[in-house]
């Protein structure tokens, strides 16, 4: 009996790891901008459907702060989009820079993520304005640098003559 035990523990801890693995998957695998994409299109065609959000847009204020007797210093929706943008741009390059294993699957979803932004840019009035630009430029950094990082630690794995 006590080796069918062990051998239904060793199955529930196999499975127990694939779905850890999966669920990583969403927090480390994916691209940080496909986040932002989700907040940035949730922002504009959730107002519809989500009450919470109904009085949120790009100019709606988050902080202000007194600075002086003429000066404020504020921080709107738009600019927090491009700080967690940057954050998000060193985040994805750190990643990029420091994973042991080759994972093309990254890069490939981090450009199907920055044609996704450019393609909104184009087509869809409320992503047509500067901070939208910004943030698909980001991206495109973000999928460009962790592109030809990989191809550096892919040449200096395979040494060639």
């Amino acid at each position: 009996m006590f080796f069918f035990s062990k051998l239904i523990n060793e199955k529930t801890k196999t499975k127990i790891q694939k779905s850890k693995g999966v669920g990583m998957f969403f927090i480390t695998g994916m691209s940080t901008f496909t986040w932002i994409l989700l907040a940035y299109v949730g922002l504009h065609l959730g107002q519809d459907y989500i009450s919470a959000i109904k009085d949120v847009s790009l100019n709606t204020i988050v902080l202000t702060h007194h600075m002086g007797p003429d000066r404020d210093f504020i921080i709107r929706v738009r600019e927090l989009f491009l700080i967690v943008g940057s954050l998000a741009l060193f985040i994805e390059i750190a990643k990029a820079a420091t994973t042991n294993k080759f994972n093309g699957a990254e890069t490939l979803l981090s450009f199907v993520v920055a044609v996704v932004f450019v393609v909104l840019f184009f087509m869809v009035s409320w992503a047509q304005n500067a901070t939208f630009l910004v943030l698909a430029l980001m991206s495109f950094i973000d999928a460009t640098g962790g592109f030809i990082i990989e191809l550096n630690a892919a040449k200096r794995d395979f040494a060639i003559g």
